[in-house]
């Protein structure tokens, strides 16, 4: 039997039809097949039903391994739907693929360390060379680290994932193993065997003026570029653009690029991680950002706008469909920025939307993130305002894949 992705989505206001609704989308495209894997994505809104909406998964697709949790948005067929009750639902067939499944405590994080920890912790070797998927509560536990030791003791191993979100303190984001939600940590799966996963990075941003070295900084603050104070370097940036784009820069649509890689001759779009500009210091001239920096490197600043963001999104889609005697992806994760969506377009379903057009119908799920998890030019890493996808084929080609799903 071949490798077969569904999914169903379901806007229902109780969370138990919820589940069946989205349930029933995903049993009519599984025909006879099991129900290997199951995703589960759902709104907080039905977080005093927990425990019942996945009994209910559980009941219905019987899944091997269901992983998953709450989300302030919930991405599912063609839709997007935020901030109102929701549960999209992916359920995946995947013969000649072993699943292991995981839950980490965020004590259990905190002293961990790469190597024998995690390989005893999920159960499966390097040499299974295995391809992760992973949410994490970013209150109780660093992601960072988290994504640093699986790299390190999975080298060349794709991790894709996202920041669970909808709540405003500890406790209030939920993640989901079994039948079982954790209220901190994390949890993921690493699947091995005849599967592999094209990842899609798609950030969003394009560069302006020219990259800078910091030449002072502490921590998160940024105090010098080149030798000048970073605030006087900005505003120069600032001063250099068309007036469309100050107007952009204005709205909150400006942010600093960290190179990851200091190796490249030249840097361009997707050689930045994102960060957000937190403060500035008009007095010391200093620029905070939502992340440590360190004298030496290089960073960029960078604009946002729907229209950079609608192309980059769709030219990546398009180069994994475009890949030579390949078949197209049986179904994909969308682990999508909450910066993104409405807040951006202006309009509901746009990403999704924009995935759909290029793929025709592939069954898709995922949710609005705190931060996303995936690789660029082979590194893990957390990123911000960022697309991250992942698209799921067999390893094996002559296995093939299911039939053009149903719905």
């Amino acid at each position: 039997m071949a490798m077969r992705f569904t999914s169903g989505i379901s806007d229902a206001v109780n969370a138990s039809d919820a589940a069946e609704l989205a349930c029933r989308q995903v049993l009519e495209q599984l025909g006879p097949l099991s129900c290997d894997l199951a995703c589960a994505f759902a709104s907080p809104i039905y977080r005093t039903e927990w425990p019942q909406l996945l009994e209910a998964i559980h009941r219905r697709l019987k899944p091997k391994a269901l992983i998953g949790c709450s989300g302030s948005g919930i991405i599912g067929g063609t839709q997007e739907l935020e901030w109102v009750p929701a549960i999209s639902v992916v359920g995946a067939h995947l013969p000649q693929v072993r699943l292991h499944p995981f839950v980490v405590s965020s004590d259990e994080l905190e002293a961990s360390s790469p190597g024998g920890f995690w390989i005893d912790k999920i159960g499966v070797s390097p040499e299974a060379h295995p391809v992760f998927v992973v949410v994490v509560d970013p209150y109780t536990s660093d992601p960072r680290k988290l994504v640093s030791e699986l790299s390190a003791t999975y080298r060349h191993a794709p991790i894709v994932g996202g920041l669970v979100s909808g709540g405003n303190e500890p406790g209030q984001h939920l993640a989901f193993m079994g039948t079982d939600v954790y209220r901190e940590g994390a949890v993921g799966v690493a699947m091995a065997g005849n599967i592999t996963m094209e990842t899609v990075i798609s950030q969003g941003c394009r560069p302006i003026g020219r990259p800078w070295i910091v030449t002072k900084a502490e921590d998160n603050i940024i105090w010098e570029l080149a030798g000048r104070q970073a605030l006087a370097v900005l505003h120069e940036v600032l001063s250099s653009l068309s007036p469309d784009d100050r107007e952009l820069a204005q709205q909150g649509s400006i942010f600093v690029g960290l190179a990851f890689n200091e190796m490249r001759q030249a840097f361009g779009s997707g050689d930045f991680l994102i960060r957000n500009i937190v403060g500035i210091d008009p007095g010391q001239g200093a620029i905070a950002v939502s992340d440590q920096v360190e004298t030496g490197q290089t960073v960029q600043f960078q604009l946002r706008d729907p229209s950079t963001s609608r192309q980059e999104l769709r030219r990546l889609v398009q180069q994994v469909y475009q890949l030579p005697n390949t078949p197209p992806p049986a179904g994909c994760l969308v682990f999508n920025c909450t910066g993104r969506g409405k807040s951006l377009y202006g309009t509901s379903h746009h990403d999704i939307r924009t995935i759909q057009m290029v793929s025709g119908k592939l069954p898709v799920g995922g949710f609005f993130c705190n931060g996303e998890i995936g690789p660029i030019r082979g590194t893990n890493l957390l990123h911000g305002y960022t697309a991250s996808l992942a698209l799921f084929r067999p390893l094996d080609l002559s296995k093939g894949l299911g039939p053009a799903p149903i719905a």
